[in-house]
């Protein structure tokens, strides 16, 4: 797998696209910055790239989250001071004028919104992913 992946959103259902992409991304808290003056939080993931079939394994690669025209930014269930806590992405959800970015364990970045847009972007060499997520479906 070589692509490399550039999305753009400005609604809720692009951000649908985005969120399913970035499902189970890592997301080290030493790479979350929310830059007030800039109205702007960008975050480095490590999103899994998943193959086109079940024979090939599945990869993990760098995507840069970039969000602009966020107004105001509040955490929950995360230490922004430990620096070395791992995120797993879970989903992005849109309320009205708030984006969610969900976390397991209950952990949540939660930002007000002004007029908006969502830039994910690959970059780097990919590498096999450890291991493969596994959600339950009954859930």
């Amino acid at each position: 797998m070589t692509d490399m992946l550039k999305l753009r959103a400005k609604d809720a259902e692009d951000l649908q696209v985005i969120s399913a992409v970035l499902q189970d991304a890592i997301v080290p808290v030493c790479d979350l910055a929310f830059e007030p003056d800039n109205q702007r939080f960008v975050m480095a993931t490590q999103r899994l790239r998943r193959a086109d079939d079940d024979k090939q394994p599945c990869e993990r690669i760098c995507c840069a989250v970039n969000l602009r025209g966020v107004t105001g930014a509040e955490t929950h269930g995360i230490d922004l001071k430990n620096r070395e806590q791992i995120l797993e992405l879970l989903a992005i959800m849109l309320e009205k004028d708030r984006l969610t970015f969900v976390f397991a364990g209950d952990a949540r970045i939660r930002l007000a919104l002004g007029d908006w847009v969502l830039l994910i972007e690959d970059f780097g060499e990919a590498w096999p992913a450890l291991c493969n997520p596994c959600h339950d479906s009954a859930a």
